[in-house]
């Protein structure tokens, strides 16, 4: 809708940039009636003018819109232009993306509101509770629209310009008082590396003609998608774990003003319509009655315009409300208004597709529906701007006075391993979930203890950690810590599990007593090695809890230093050493000679590893140093297969786990150059899940001549289905057993009869929801030196695999009912005495089964010990 009546502009333009208040030239009312005629004619034409001094986008980037793919250094330049000729709007760049491309969001309210902007900001966090001062009275919502977090979803980046324009241009009917009273952050692109890989590709294949074919080239692209990010992450599965460095920027940004409302804009299948409010069920129970009903107002209000434009829509399928890692779900439990909206089109339509329908969608009909979608949404918003107001502060007085958690306190024992302990605190400060040590040291309470999924009791000790359900984000701290998430319906669109806990495999509990923190904060003892040039120790030994001592091994590779480990507990020189120790001796180091010492303890010092220098081979009680039960770590080089055929996201998680995780070099390989390659230069082959089937004889070949492959998840099949394999004569025999009791099954079974409307309910008996399950080691096995007896493992794999006869089962599943989350009955019936971790060796060299993903979006954090003993011992 044009806006007829260009009061809006009148009110907001100046070149400038100061607005033009005419009581201030005029003292006498009658003198300006008097002068009203001439002075309104002469500010409306000088108003006009600057209106239509600002370019709109096409006029600015010279093609219309929907004809071409905008580079993101198009709308970046775009979006830094309408900042600098209208005095409503203000552009923060507030990161980089791995690729080095900004990170930008613009801010469009009225000048007034902007030149406020910094007390409007802090009264809101003060009333959130996240910030302390005084609260001045005035507060007004925080709107933010985000779009393309997937890259491939185009026409989001394309429609934030359009929607900036409109409403510095005040072309929309009211735009000119949601401006008044709302304060809107536009983030234009939130993934722009995957954006201009999509839009550079396009560009490739496009033809000179519109070629709506869903056949043609530029309706194909190949690997990796372009949804993900630098890393082949989901950027819209990352809000709660914050892996990603486009996602820790964002947030940082977004928790400095911690809005009111928060639409995020995706695109569908291109064969579907329009999704917007409300969400389907599931909707996670702290969601409150207020974040109920504006979704139902937001829904309403796009009902509208999308009827006035005849457009098809849909509300209430498929995008629920209950897992906290999607771009609504997280916000809505910081107690924002979280959205999404899903135009249907997605990366397959390209300019234009042809539907199955015989309609052609267009980009530029994409790019209408999200337009009319956040129109919507900012009149909603402003319609309901006090309420949305009133409901924010309501939320957070909750949270501070009457949690609704039903465990008032969790304890996180300080005994965990500090690596693990070190990344939860980060996880916490990302989420502005506060933390403290905890009080009642010495007293015993009873709780829910996560390790074994049941009552427990616990004494509190000195270093213990307290994450309180009294605190601003108590809501948030119940949906990540609560044991059990609860779902009034199993069908769900993402996980159905993630509790905290188990994915970083921390000894905690959750208590029903409200714990007070301690009344003084024990300080933190700093590790710190003296290098003593005088010194020429036998050894160094690292005593191994977890991850940080592989990375201080990853790190003296680095160095060219050689460390060995202990294949079991051993003391010297008075102190105990774990198996899995790391011990670097200088007879294995004589290369470095009087560098040895400088440069052990420096990269100790980094890593905050504490070394004990020792003063002999022998030890007090166990293996000698020198025993075969203290092997040399020889430095691996590593393959990782990508490419066609594998499946981009683990390909990405572990290429991030070896840069930004262990800091150790990994080589990425295509399956199609492995067929030609000699790998013969590596010594660990990596195979994610996908398709090997023309590079088997390659890998068996590969492993027979002394390398170690490492098979995840359905990248087993390269040896379940060679003769020769444990594995193989293993599944063979699972197999028979399979088709034994499948013989018990009656054609006339009431069971077989299924109504339609359930269709999409029939495979939920057969496949885990994310759930997670608990998994018990070989805690002898080098592979889970630092995971103890047992582990926690999220679920998704259908493929079960049996114990081997010949070979090493080292993690297994024993029970069929997992500790949290959904899996239907006849995947329990499989489930149960299958293996997880195993071993066996092919020829010379070794084959490692990984059945599912143990660093599942590099949130499962516990997973980085396996990966890293696996590659690294």
């Amino acid at each position: 809708m044009e806006n007829k009546n260009k009061k809006s502009k009148i009110r907001r333009h100046d070149k400038g940039h100061k607005r033009i208040i005419l009581a201030e030239y005029f003292k006498d009312l009658s003198e300006m009636k008097r002068l009203s005629f001439f002075i309104t004619v002469t500010y409306l034409s000088s108003i006009l003018s600057l209106s239509q001094d600002i370019k709109s986008p096409d006029e600015f980037l010279g093609f219309e819109a929907g004809t071409r793919f905008t580079f993101h250094y198009e709308a970046v330049a775009y979006i830094k232009y309408i900042s600098e000729v209208s005095p409503i709007a203000h552009l923060i760049e507030y990161g980089k993306s791995y690729e080095g491309r900004p990170l930008i969001v613009c801010l469009v309210s009225a000048e007034e509101n902007l030149k406020n902007l910094d007390e409007y900001r802090k009264n809101n966090l003060i009333k959130a509770g996240f910030e302390e001062g005084r609260f001045t009275g005035r507060q007004v919502p925080f709107i933010w629209l985000g779009y393309n977090i997937h890259g491939n979803e185009a026409a989001g980046m394309e429609a934030a310009m359009k929607t900036l324009y409109t409403l510095v241009a005040g072309r929309y009917e009211g735009s000119g008082d949601w401006l008044e009273s709302c304060i809107i952050i536009i983030d234009p692109c939130q993934n722009p590396d995957g954006r201009d890989l999509y839009a550079s590709r396009y560009r490739t294949s496009q033809s000179s003609f519109q070629d709506p074919d869903r056949n043609a080239w530029e309706h194909t692209q190949g690997w990796p998608g372009a949804r993900s990010n630098h890393y082949f992450f989901d950027l819209n599965r990352d809000w709660a774990w914050q892996t990603q460095a486009e996602t820790q920027q964002r947030i940082a940004l977004y928790n400095s003003f911690m809005p009111h409302l928060f639409a995020d804009f995706h695109e569908m299948g291109a064969e579907t319509t329009f999704f917007f409010a409300p969400g389907a069920d599931p909707w996670h129970e702290v969601i409150t009655p207020w974040q109920h009903e504006f979704h139902e107002l937001m829904g309403r209000a796009n009902a509208a315009l999308f009827d006035r434009e005849s457009r098809l829509y849909f509300t209430k399928e498929n995008f629920d409300l209950f897992c906290p890692s999607f771009g609504d779900t997280w916000p809505l439990f910081n107690g924002s208004i979280g959205f999404t909206f899903e135009q249907g089109g997605g990366g397959v339509s390209g300019l234009a597709y042809k539907k199955v329908t015989g309609d052609t969608l267009t980009l530029n009909e994409r790019i209408k529906g999200h337009f009319t979608a956040s129109m919507a949404t900012l009149k909603v918003s402003h319609d309901n701007r006090e309420r949305l107001i009133s409901e924010f502060n309501r939320y957070f007085e909750e949270n501070l006075r009457k949690p609704s958690f039903n465990y008032k306190s969790v304890i996180i024992k300080g005994s965990n391993d500090n690596s693990i302990l070190e990344s939860l605190k980060e996880l916490l400060a990302r989420n502005q979930i506060r933390y403290s040590q905890a009080g009642s040291v010495g007293k015993k309470f009873k709780g829910f203890s996560y390790a074994s999924n049941a009552e427990g009791e616990t004494v509190i000790e000195k270093g213990d950690l307290l994450i309180s359900a009294y605190q601003p984000q108590s809501r948030l701290v119940q949906v990540l810590f609560e044991p059990d998430s609860k779902a009034s319906d199993s069908l769900t669109y993402d996980l159905s599990a993630w509790a905290i806990p188990y994915a970083f495999n921390l000894k905690a509990y959750a208590i029903a007593d409200q714990i007070k923190p301690a009344a003084e904060e024990q300080a933190t003892e700093k590790v710190w090695n003296e290098y003593i040039d005088t010194e020429k120790p036998y050894a160094y030994i690292a005593n191994f809890t977890g991850f940080n001592e592989l990375r201080f091994v990853a790190a003296l590779h680095g160095k060219g230093i050689r460390p060995r480990y202990s294949l079991k507990p051993f003391s010297s020189g008075g102190v105990v050493f774990n198996k899995g120790s790391v011990i670097i001796t200088r007879s294995d180091n004589k290369l470095f000679d009087n560098k040895f010492e400088r440069i052990v303890t420096d990269e100790a010092n980094k890593l905050k590893i504490r070394i004990v220098p020792v003063t002999t081979g022998l030890v007090d009680n166990g293996k000698d140093l020198g025993s075969a039960d203290t092997p040399l770590m020889k430095k691996k080089n590593i393959a990782l297969l990508c490419g066609e055929g594998t499946s981009a996201g683990p390909v990405g998680e572990l290429w991030y786990f070896f840069e930004r995780e262990l800091n150790y070099p990994v080589t990425l390989i295509t399956a199609a150059t492995a067929q030609k390659a000699d790998l013969r230069d590596y010594d660990i082959l990596i195979l994610v899940s996908g398709s090997y089937t023309g590079l088997k004889d390659t890998i068996i070949d590969f492993a027979k001549k002394g390398g170690k492959v490492i098979a995840f998840e359905n990248a087993i099949s390269v040896f379940s289905g060679e003769k020769n394999t444990a594995l193989f004569k293993a599944s063979e025999a699972r197999s028979a057993e399979l088709k034994a009791a499948e013989k018990n099954l009656r054609s006339d079974d009431t069971l077989l009869l299924r109504k339609f409307e359930d269709e999409r309910r029939h495979p939920l008996s057969e496949r885990s929801a994310g759930s997670i399950y608990r998994v018990k080691l070989d805690e002898t096995h080098p592979y889970t030196f630092g995971l103890g007896s047992e582990w926690f493992l999220m679920k998704r794999s259908a493929t079960f695999h049996p114990f081997l006869d010949k070979g090493r089962n080292i993690g297994y599943i024993t029970e069929k009912e997992p500790v949290s989350g959904f899996a239907g009955y006849k995947y329990k019936k499989k489930i149960s005495n299958t293996l997880v971790i195993g071993s066996e060796s092919i020829g010379s060299g070794e084959v490692v089964y990984i059945t599912d993903n143990p660093y599942f979006r590099a949130f499962w954090k516990s997973g980085r010990v396996l990966l890293g003993n696996v590659v690294l011992r």
